[in-house]
Parts: structure tokens; C-alpha cells; sequence
């Protein structure tokens, strides 16, 4: 592409969004989606985590799902839609299959803003 493209068409995250089975996450601070594959392809992985900023017990219901053994899945849907982008595009990703690697019972820094890393699991066929 020989296009002059101007700084202020990068997307930024502000615009960022971030649904969990349907619920939109609010207090979403960050989320990283990846696939991983050797250096032979025999299979993909694909990993994730969401950080949020410390507003609601999210890993209560996960725990509790835990406990009684059940393995439930979920679904992530983001969206991101810089209205400076090039062409007015829009980014949207849905994975489903979703499971949650762990959860942080407590976690906290006397003085900071308590935030909570959600690490999550998903097989990439479901992308």
C-alpha cells in the first residue's frame, strides 16, 4: 500500500469493548487474545485475559459453578470502533467456548485501584 496514512488513524483502545455471555464489562481495563502454535503446526491453542478494574465479584459465580463441578463455558465478544480509524472501520472478535483458568479470591495494594486478572482458555475452531 502506497497510502500516506496519518497518525491520528491508529485506533485506540478507548473505544474498546468487551462482552461476557451477553453482559458488557463495564469496568474492562484491558484484554489480550492470542493463538500460540509450535514451530511445527500439530494443533493450535488459544489463550487470553481480561483485566477489569475491581467493581464486582465476577469470580463468584465461577467459583461457585466450580464447586457444585460443573464446567461451564461462556462467550467473549470485543469490539473496537475508533471513530478517527481509517474508513470508519470496526474490529469485532467472538469466541465461544470460553473457560476460565483461575480466578483471584483477593488481591489488593494498600493506596492503588484494585484491578483483577482473568486468564481464560478457548479452542481457536470456535473464533
Amino acid at each position: 500500500m502506497s497510502e500516506n496514512i496519518r497518525g491520528n488513524r491508529t485506533i485506540t483502545g478507548a473505544y474498546g469493548e468487551l462482552w461476557l455471555d451477553n453482559e458488557k464489562v463495564a469496568e474492562l481495563k484491558s484484554v489480550e487474545l492470542g493463538i500460540s502454535v509450535d514451530s511445527k503446526i500439530t494443533g493450535l491453542k488459544g489463550e487470553g485475559t481480561i483485566t477489569v478494574f475491581k467493581v464486582y465479584t465476577r469470580g463468584k459465580r465461577i467459583l461457585e459453578n466450580w464447586i457444585k463441578g460443573k464446567d461451564v463455558r461462556s462467550r467473549i465478544v470485543t469490539s473496537i470502533k475508533d471513530p478517527d480509524s481509517l474508513k470508519g472501520q470496526e474490529e469485532r472478535v467472538s469466541i465461544d467456548n470460553v473457560w476460565f483458568d483461575s480466578i483471584e479470591l483477593t488481591k489488593f495494594e494498600r493506596g492503588e485501584i484494585v484491578e483483577e486478572e482473568i486468564p481464560f482458555g478457548f479452542t481457536p475452531s470456535d473464533v
